[in-house]
């Protein structure tokens, strides 16, 4: 049983706890956190949910627990045990924090060069990982396999994150045709 704390809209401790995956009560809020994995490459590590999970593809995020109040190590707790990326609170780059129903998400970003298969999966939350560039990932959110909040997030942190360049072949039309 996973414990989760309730704060109110202004992100402050309210001393009450639900069970993970119960109804969040009126007027309370639980804190999320994610992060967008990305390289010298210009791609982003993207995970895909294990099937029991739902097997969509989304960024490494989770939960922040009961009594973990540190924002930044409930999101260096998620890298480590989802994705085995061990990374330091420097290293570490809060972009925004994004209100939304019942949600207060505490979002990062992260360099890392890690290749995908260095990579130790906890396999009951994570099939696989792959790095992918952008255009790569808008395809997975058209086929409707990519989780759409986490899109969202994506879009909030563009700005952040030095995607690759990738190079679109359209052939011009002859005016004479």
């Amino acid at each position: 049983m996973e414990l989760l704390d309730l704060y109110d809209s202004t992100l402050r401790i309210t001393g009450q706890t639900i069970e993970r995956g119960q109804r969040i009560p009126d007027g309370m809020m639980i804190p999320i956190v994610a992060v967008f994995v990305y390289n010298d490459q210009g791609q982003l590590l993207i995970q895909k949910v294990s099937p029991q999970k739902g097997g969509y593809y989304a960024t490494t995020a989770g939960h922040v627990k009961s009594g973990e109040i540190d924002f930044v190590s409930a999101m260096l707790r998620e890298l480590r045990e989802e994705i085995g990326v061990s990374a330091s609170r420097a290293e570490l780059h809060l972009v925004k924090i994004r209100k939304f129903d019942y949600k207060f998400t505490f979002l990062y970003t992260l360099k890392c060069n890690i290749p995908a298969e260095m990579l130790h999966l906890q396999e009951e939350e994570v099939e696989s990982v792959k790095w992918m560039n952008r255009n790569e990932i808008e395809q997975l959110c058209e086929d409707g396999l990519f989780q759409r909040a986490h899109y969202q997030l994506l879009l909030d942190c563009r700005d952040r994150i030095p995607f690759q360049k990738v190079k679109v072949n359209i052939k011009a039309k002859n005016p004479e045709q």
